[in-house]
């Protein structure tokens, strides 16, 4: 198993530099065949993001941009079950970090995830912290 930096699986997805976009796209073909590849979750929360900044990337297309790799064959994304239950939570006005964040604390039983996000907050995941 082999794991693959987010430039990697941006090129990949993106195809935004045809040079680049080509040895991405096959050296995870090639992997996913030979033994796996590995995505770390932090990898996917940044994925997320670029995707979101790159022209012509609506929230919707990345949500099925991340819902795809989480199906793809042999790709491992750490905690998937945790991931994909962040993005299920669409709509509201916060991103699918926040919604990791909010699953992940409490999936390790924490009883409060304090905040200074009021968006974040509304959501009913967080608290919000007064300065």
């Amino acid at each position: 198993m082999i794991a693959a930096d987010t430039n990697v699986w941006a090129r990949a997805i993106l195809g935004d530099d045809p040079r680049q976009s080509r040895a991405a796209q096959k050296a995870l073909a090639q992997a996913a065949e030979a033994g796996g590849v590995f995505v770390p979750l932090l990898v996917l929360v940044e994925l997320g993001r670029v995707l979101k900044a790159a022209p012509g990337w609506d929230p919707d297309r990345v949500r099925q941009a991340l819902d795809r790799l989480l199906d793809m064959e042999g790709v491992d994304v750490e905690a998937a079950p945790l991931a994909r239950e962040a993005l299920a939570l669409r709509g509201g006005s916060v991103g699918f970090a926040d919604n990791l964040i909010a699953l992940g604390v409490q999936a390790r039983g924490c009883s409060r995830l304090l905040t200074f996000d009021a968006r974040f907050s509304q959501t009913g995941r967080a608290e919000l912290l007064k300065a």
